[in-house]
């Protein structure tokens, strides 16, 4: 039987232009009654010193709204190169999962952090960095499916 080859990890894919921002919704772009919403964004961006601007043009383009002003006003922020999210030691899905930590304590998985969830997340990225983030917020989503209520 052929062994299963692991997946090629995601510092390999992004290639050193993955990087990842939360961005703040206007109250008329978010869902109806459920109050302050938070976009994590992953994006590839050529270099990390106008990062932000290029995910302002980004957003513009695919969200057709003007968002030449969103770092500015505090709307786009903590935006961080991969090397940056992924600073503590690790190995495999265990290391790559830093990239979809937004807190910690009281959470799911090997860390016990709070992620990023599926429905949270937009990609702007190449179809094999998608790929890779999508089978990260599955097991994510694994996490979430056999942590208790709480979490």
């Amino acid at each position: 039987m052929k062994p299963i080859a692991a997946p090629v990890t995601i510092a390999v894919l992004g290639n050193g232009r993955l990087h990842r921002a939360v961005v703040a919704l206007p109250d008329a772009m978010g869902e109806r009654d459920r109050g302050y919403q938070e976009r994590i964004v992953f994006f590839e961006a050529p270099r990390s010193a106008d990062a932000a601007a290029h995910l302002e043009r980004l957003l513009a383009a695919a969200w057709c709204t003007d968002t030449g002003d969103w770092c500015e006003h505090g709307f786009i922020y903590n935006v961080r190169a991969l090397g940056e999210l992924m600073e503590r030691p690790g190995q495999g899905a265990t290391r790559e999962l830093q990239l979809l930590e937004i807190g910690w304590g009281g959470g799911v998985g090997p860390d016990n952090a709070h992620y990023a969830r599926t429905e949270d997340v937009d990609l702007f990225v190449t179809p094999r960095v998608a790929a890779r983030l999508r089978e990260l917020l599955a097991i994510v989503d694994t996490f979430y499916a056999a942590a208790p209520r709480s979490a």
